[in-house]
């Protein structure tokens, strides 16, 4: 006796993906509305000022310049000024009935905040610190006061709890329909894999994934069986900058079929399964080998909070060519930025891009 009948299953599946489809167009709709909106109808934006070492007002310049809310009316280089004497000039120069607010961009001139707060108090201007120049998670951070000193706390991972278990059930609905309608191409697939060299259909190598576990990611092979021990001869060949991630053009180790899987991302498709069985998600960071891991700073762990992904920021970005650090501070982006309508929309762009066949090699 069944308790079920499996056309009704098929239909709750397939109502289920539409829903998750639906609710993610609406906001990514109504995003952009107000978006154009506020382009076109409130173009007004707050005039600024930013005080910093060079490298920092080169890093906050380009952050502000990319808000809808902040334009910048002048910056004021504190590698110039050998004492507090000559900024506290420099400021008494500055008009700044044309200003709206003023950025600290420098620890090193938070240390003389004092001066600074009653100096730009005293002419009416508002004032930030903006901390540039050490990267930690901004998502939900909130402002709180202990006994008169204020603090910024910052809330945990941006993927857990309810975020993650929508983004999971995302993930199993969206990856079970699309084996079941690929499910005959990747036979194809892995029937000319066979008959174009020896070894075998599917490559599986030991990836680190979420909290630095570690696990076989699977995929289409696309390079000859001793790819792993050739790769040692060629590390001064990669072309990656940073030299964490490896990456060559024309790899002697691709095989014919190889070369046609990764320039359209096929040998990637495999990982549905490992999507399936809780190791990945359709998007995140790229599970990196031990190799790389190994050669991480301090600054890339943060990468490792989360599932990772068959596609991300990353890969509809310039995919191949982007550099280390380029993938890492986009991998950032996308961990603090993270929602559900940002994974659609990723795994659109994605589409777009594996047809270009940009940055693929």
């Amino acid at each position: 006796m069944r308790f079920y009948e499996p056309q009704v299953l098929d239909q709750l599946l397939v109502a289920g993906v539409i829903t998750l489809l639906l609710v993610t167009i609406q906001r990514l709709t109504l995003n952009w509305t107000w978006s154009y909106v506020r382009q076109k109808y409130y173009p007004l934006k707050q005039r600024i000022l930013l005080i910093g070492n060079p490298e920092e007002l080169k890093s906050s310049k380009t952050l502000l310049e990319s808000s809808e809310v902040y334009l910048i009316a002048g910056q004021l280089d504190l590698s110039k000024f050998s004492h507090n004497e000559a900024l506290h000039h420099a400021l008494d120069k500055i008009n700044y009935k044309e200003l709206d607010e003023v950025f600290i961009c420098s620890w090193e001139a938070v240390k003389g905040a004092a001066s600074l707060y009653w100096k730009l108090r005293t002419i009416g201007v508002n004032w930030r610190i903006l901390p540039i120049n050490i990267k930690l998670p901004a998502r939900q951070a909130e402002i709180a006061t202990i006994i008169g000193v204020p603090t910024i706390r910052f809330a945990q991972s941006a993927i857990v709890g309810i975020d993650f278990f929508s983004k999971r059930v995302f993930d199993i609905l969206v990856s079970s329909l699309l084996l079941a309608i690929i499910g005959l191409p990747l036979l194809v697939i892995a029937l000319l894999i066979k008959l174009d060299s020896p070894g075998a259909i599917l490559y599986r190598q030991t990836r680190v994934g979420l909290k630095g576990n570690h696990f076989k990611i699977c995929k289409f092979r696309t390079m000859v069986e001793n790819a792993s021990e050739l790769q040692q001869k060629l590390e001064a060949q990669n072309e990656i900058q940073g030299g964490i991630l490896f990456k060559i053009k024309d790899d002697p180790r691709i095989t014919r079929i190889g070369k046609y899987l990764r320039r359209y991302s096929l040998d990637e498709l495999p990982q549905l399964f490992n999507v399936l069985r809780g190791e990945m998600s359709l998007v995140g960071p790229r599970p990196l080998p031990v190799r790389d891991v190994a050669k991480f700073s301090q600054d890339h762990f943060f990468r490792q909070e989360v599932l990772p992904g068959i596609t991300g920021l990353w890969q509809v970005s310039g995919r191949s060519d982007t550099g280390s650090e380029g993938v890492f501070d986009l991998d950032f982006e996308y961990i603090e930025n993270w929602s559900l309508g940002l994974d659609f929309k990723i795994l659109l762009q994605t589409v777009q891009v594996v047809f270009q066949a940009k940055g693929a090699y």
